[in-house]
């Protein structure tokens, strides 16, 4: 199993607010443009997401699943699929001082696979995927941003 996690600060607007818009699948298509060479909307909550690569290129199935406040933030989890790239995907927000500030953590899980998959990932699919994931956050905080002018 590998892992990323990588974290935006959003200042001056409150986690429900940003966890509203995180919400809506519309601002997942905003989001998700700039930061994979390739996207697709499949279906309402679904994107094919391709990240090109030598020698080959990789598409990722990408899933919005259902809002989970089960603990003391609040998480939107999302499921990937693909070769090497299926995994589990969530957002995490959680309130910062002052309560206006909300950090959003995007924590990825992903199976690259057996010996083979692991030498892959090793050699350049999860320095690929952490530069999308972390593109992603930044395309999330200019969106939020506009979204509250």
């Amino acid at each position: 199993m590998s892992v990323i996690t990588t974290d935006t600060l959003i200042e001056g607007i409150r986690r429900d607010d940003v966890l509203a818009w995180l919400s809506n699948p519309d601002s997942h298509d905003k989001f998700l443009q700039g930061a994979f060479d390739e996207v697709k909307r499949t279906s309402e909550r679904t994107w094919e997401l391709t990240v090109k690569m030598v020698p080959k290129s990789r598409v990722i199935g990408y899933e919005i699943l259902e809002l989970d406040d089960s603990h003391g933030g609040r998480r939107l989890l999302c499921r990937t699929t693909g070769k090497r790239t299926a995994g589990e995907l969530h957002y995490s927000l959680r309130t910062m001082k002052p309560s206006s500030n909300t950090l959003i953590t995007l924590h990825s899980d992903y199976e690259p696979g057996g010996t083979l998959g692991r030498l892959i990932d090793a050699a350049g699919l999860r320095e690929a995927l952490e530069a999308r994931w972390r593109k992603v956050l930044d395309n999330v905080q200019r969106g939020v941003y506009e979204a509250h002018k």
